[in-house]
Formats: C-alpha cells, sequence, structure tokens
C-alpha cells in the first residue's frame, strides 16, 4: 500500500480498485500461511540465489494443496541456487541466461535404475564424481554432471567410463538446485505439471529460520515455479503473522509511536487476507509491491514494529460480520473521502468507507515533507495531456475544479478550449481527478490561465473580478476589490485568482488517494495517546476491533 521515503515521508498506497468479496467472522483464519511473489512476470529469474542467516541447511520438497510441505531431500550446505534446467551461466554471483565464469547444463548422464527414497539415492551419487540425486514425476534417480550440449554429455560419459549410463534432459517444469557461485548440482526436482519446488529452510523446525534472498531477509519458505518453461517465479510461503512484520517497516516508519504501528499492523493484517488470491492466476496470493502491500521481509523490522505485531496478533478490522477493506495511504491534507467518490462505479457505497474530515493531520503539516504541494502546468502542456489521451480538443483556454465533494475533496475536473468544447473528468476507475495529471492527492484548488471567472449558471464568464459585484442574501450589491473568493455548490469556501497567463497553477494538500486510514494522522492520534482501535475506529466508520 504505502512505502517509505526517508524517516518520516511515506509513500501512498495505489489502491487495488477492484474491491473484493466480503469475508464474514466465520471464515477469518488466525495466522494462515499465505503466497508472496516476490519475483515474477517479467522479473522472473534464471537463477535465485539463497543464503542461510538463522538456521541452517535446506530440506528440499514441494507445497500440497493445503500448503503443507512434503520433503524429498535436504542438504547441509548453507548457500544454494535455483536454477532453471536450461542452460544458464554464473556472472557477478548470479545466474543468468547468456556467458559466464561457470555454466550449469542441461544435459546429464543417468545411472540405470530408480530408488525407493532420497537417502538411498544420495548414497549411491556419493560414490560417483559430479554425481546428484533427482526427484523425477515421483522416483529418485542418480545423475551425474551438469552439460550444455548432448554432445559434452556424451564425451563426459565416454571419459568418466560410465558406458551404462543415459544421455537424459529434463521437462520445462524441472529446476535444479546447486551450490551458489559454482555449476555443482546438489539435487534436481521435476514434479511436472502437479507440483513445483519447494525449499524450507532449516534442517527442521527447532529455529525460526531467517533467510537471506536479494539482500533482503525473509521467514518462511520458498517456491519456485517455471512460467511458460522458462524463467523461476520467487514465491515467498510464511504465516501471515510474520508476513505483517515485513510489512509493517516498509509501510510506516519503524520509529512510530506503538500505537500507530499497531493500527497500521491491523490493517495490513485485515487488507492481506481480505485480498488473498488476488494474484491467483500467477500461482501466489499476493504481491509484494504498491499494487498490494510493500514487503520485504525481516530487513528494517526492529523491537517496536515486531511489537506491534504480536500485541494486534490476530486481530482484523470487523463491520457488520464481515471482514473491511482497510485501505490506507500517507496523509489527506484535511479529509478523507468516501470510496464511491475515488474510484467511482467500481468502489462498493460501504458505509465504513465514508469521508471523515481530519482533525489531526494538520499538526504535523511541516513534518511530512510532502503535505503542501504545487504544480504548475501550460495550457500547451494541458493540451499535449489530453491528446495523448485520446482527447481531439483545441487549445486549453481554462481549467478548472467543477465540482468537490461534501468534505472538500475535488469530484470533478473540467477542461474548456478555443472552440468551446469543454471535457470533464470524475472519478472513474481510472481515479481522473488526481491521476490523469499526476496529482499528489485530490485536495486541491486551481488559479490563473487567463482569468476567466465562471458566473450565474456554468456558461457565463467574465475576464476579470475587476468591475464586478456581489449580490449578498439581503439584496445589497458590492463592488468586489481585492482577491475574491466563492462558495462551490457544496458549500466550501475557494479562493479565485484573477491572474491572467499561459499556466495553470495546482495548490494541493494531502499525499494518496484519500480512502481510508491516513497514516500521518495515525502518528498524530498515537502522539496524542490514543489507542490503536480508536485511530482505526475514526478512519473507518463504524468498525469493530477483534
Amino acid at each position: 500500500m504505502a512505502g517509505k521515503m526517508g524517516k518520516f515521508v511515506i509513500i501512498f498506497f495505489v489502491a487495488a480498485i477492484c474491491l473484493t468479496s466480503m469475508v464474514s467472522a466465520v471464515d477469518a483464519e488466525i495466522n494462515p500461511t499465505i503466497q508472496v511473489g516476490l519475483f515474477y512476470g517479467q522479473n522472473a529469474l534464471p537463477g535465485a540465489n539463497l543464503e542461510n542467516y538463522t538456521g541452517s541447511g535446506y530440506r528440499l520438497g514441494y507445497f500440497d494443496e493445503d500448503l503443507h510441505f512434503v520433503t524429498l531431500g535436504h542438504t547441509p550446505e548453507t548457500q544454494i541456487s535455483m536454477v532453471k534446467t536450461q542452460n544458464v551461466s554464473l556472472s557477478n554471483g548470479n545466474y543468468v541466461d547468456g556467458t559466464g565464469s561457470v555454466t550449469v547444463g542441461c544435459y546429464h548422464l543417468q545411472m540405470p535404475g530408480s530408488y525407493p527414497d532420497f537417502e538411498s539415492a544420495a548414497a549411491a551419487a556419493a560414490a560417483l564424481q559430479g554425481a546428484f540425486p533427482a526427484w523425477i514425476e515421483g522416483a529418485y534417480f542418480v545423475r551425474v554432471g551438469a552439460y550444455a550440449t548432448k554432445e559434452a554429455a556424451t564425451a563426459a560419459q565416454n571419459t568418466l567410463g560410465l558406458s551404462d549410463a543415459s544421455v537424459t534432459g529434463t521437462s520445462s517444469y524441472g529446476v535444479t538446485v546447486v551450490a551458489t557461485k559454482t555449476g555443482r548440482p546438489l539435487f534436481q526436482f521435476d514434479g511436472g505439471a502437479s507440483y513445483t519446488l519447494g525449499v524450507k529452510p532449516g534442517l527442521d523446525d527447532a529455529t525460526e529460520t531467517v533467510t537471506w534472498f536479494k539482500g533482503y531477509r525473509y521467514y518462511g519458505s520458498f517456491r519456485y515455479v517455471r512460467e511458460s518453461g522458462g524463467n523461476l517465479s520467487v514465491i515467498n510461503v510464511v504465516p501471515l503473522e510474520d508476513y505483517v512484520r515485513g510489512v509493517l517497516p516498509y509501510e510506516m516508519s519503524n520509529d512510530w509511536p506503538l500505537e500507530a504501528l499497531k493500527a497500521q499492523a491491523v490493517c495490513a493484517r485485515t487488507y492481506a487476507y481480505m485480498n488473498l488470491g488476488k494474484h491467483q492466476k500467477s500461482g501466489f496470493d499476493i504481491c509484494n509491491t504498491t499494487d498490494c502491500q510493500v514487503y520485504q521481509g525481516a530487513g528494517l523490522s526492529n523491537a517496536r514494529t515486531d511489537q506491534a505485531a504480536a500485541e494486534t496478533y490476530g486481530k482484523y478490522v470487523w463491520y457488520a460480520g464481515e471482514l473491511a477493506q482497510t485501505y490506507y495511504f500517507s496523509c489527506d491534507g484535511g479529509a478523507t473521502e468516501d470510496v464511491k467518490n475515488v474510484w467511482g462505479s467500481s468502489g462498493q457505497n460501504l458505509p465504513y468507507l465514508t469521508g471523515v474530515v481530519d482533525i489531526y493531520e494538520p499538526s504535523v503539516a511541516d513534518k511530512t515533507g510532502k503535505y503542501n504541494w504545487t504544480v504548475t502546468f501550460t495550457k500547451q502542456e494541458l493540451k499535449d495531456i489530453l491528446h495523448k489521451k485520446g482527447y481531439l480538443c483545441d487549445d486549453i483556454v481554462d481549467f478548472y475544479v467543477a465540482e468537490y465533494t461534501p468534505t472538500g475533496n475535488v469530484y470533478k475536473i473540467t477542461f474548456l478550449d478555443a472552440a468551446g468544447k469543454s471535457w470533464s473528468f470524475v472519478n472513474t476507475t481510472k481515479e481522473y481527478a488526481r491521476t490523469l495529471l499526476g496529482l499528489n492527492s485530490i485536495r486541491y484548488t486551481i488559479s490563473g490561465g487567463g482569468g476567466k471567472f465562471f458566473v450565474n449558471d456554468s456558461s457565463t464568464t467574465i475576464a476579470s473580478a475587476s468591475g464586478a459585484y456581489a449580490v449578498d442574501g439581503a439584496g445589497n450589491i458590492t463592488a468586489i476589490t481585492g482577491t475574491p473568493y466563492v462558495i462551490t455548490g457544496s458549500g466550501t469556501e475557494q479562493l479565485v485568482s484573477s491572474s491572467a497567463g499561459n499556466s495553470f497553477t495546482i495548490t494541493g494538500s494531502g499525499w494518496g488517494h484519500n480512502v481510508g486510514m491516513s497514516q500521518w494522522g495515525a502518528y498524530v492520534m498515537a502522539e496524542q495517546g490514543k489507542t490503536y482501535d480508536e485511530i482505526l475506529k475514526f478512519y473507518f466508520t463504524g468498525v469493530d476491533v477483534r
């Protein structure tokens, strides 16, 4: 949902637009095992290294349909790498496609016969130079070497005097486990279409393991899935509570007040559970990016974040007996917003995701670094943006907020071109009032552009407030002087600028989508002595925490 920049600034969560179905109290589990995608799709890897941080050695096998681990083998090595069974090479410590210092080839010599278990296959392999046990669709074999070509494997067969061996490869599902920074296979796995390789750190469960992967430390185990017979998707198989420990310090600074961290922990836990299966088509539950929640394991965890997770263990946010969608973001700039006013037709009208005026946030406006912001667009830039979106407008002559929500956030923006045509954008599935122009929030005003003001109706305009008059409720007529303000249809007061020019200035506050919990608001509430459940109940209307 949100990432962290520096000590205080928190990046907002780019929320999933489609809201998933509700989960009732009887369906919610305490600390289920979940699967988190770490590398996948275009980021899938030819090879992936693991290194023990806490605990030693690895168990090798697969996870069944209930995510119970089935052990097929083991190794005492502290550094292992999983590589696809295509030719890969070692380069700068990683296994890649192309050339490198060491090549792990996809051809092997298979010794005759099969073995009933790993121990017997491993014992037979130990008697042969370069041999290793392999589990191929339910049976154990002994294989020798990892050669780049069939010809190289045949030559090795003659050199080693293994006339009874056969040259073999693996299917597009195969994965080889090698000792890191070498071409020495330790184990090979090919479960066909039924099973994918699982690696469980530690030789037993006596120690809670922590494992290095790509510069981060992770709890739990790992799965390796060949994507379309190519690179490996790397999936962290981890208990939900350990996952929460890995989300907390990346979504909220680990030195923040404990009650704010506890509120964040409950949000993260509830959001994760509500979105299990979001990436089912990719073979896991949720991802590790802002598309879900930022998750990078235990690297930034400390005693405070672990305490926050432990003291809220198993607690979720509920509304009317069902789990709630616990969206969150950095700061709201003064008020959160109804979900239906942010994501339009894709946002269900959920009563607990109702906009609230935030009386807490303003006290830390100078601390967040991005609470107040300003951005300027030239008329040409706005024209170019609309053209890229497929709107064939003429030169832009005006750009303004056409409608605010009752809490003062932008709901509708309008562009007017020189031909008299207008284009209006409300918050839809693309959240246009913010994302069309890449703005930080939906809480802003617009000034500049040539001093055109709308009066009396939506079509009558004047070029300047100079010489204009206003009629008050008693019928008194008064000349407008100084910098005028207008009252919008929703009753909010808005500054009117009469500056002429070739650009529009957007002046805003807040950082994020404004739905759900403000992280900086939680910070202030915790500083003022509010408890984590009080924080959650302020931002999520009518909910329970249990």
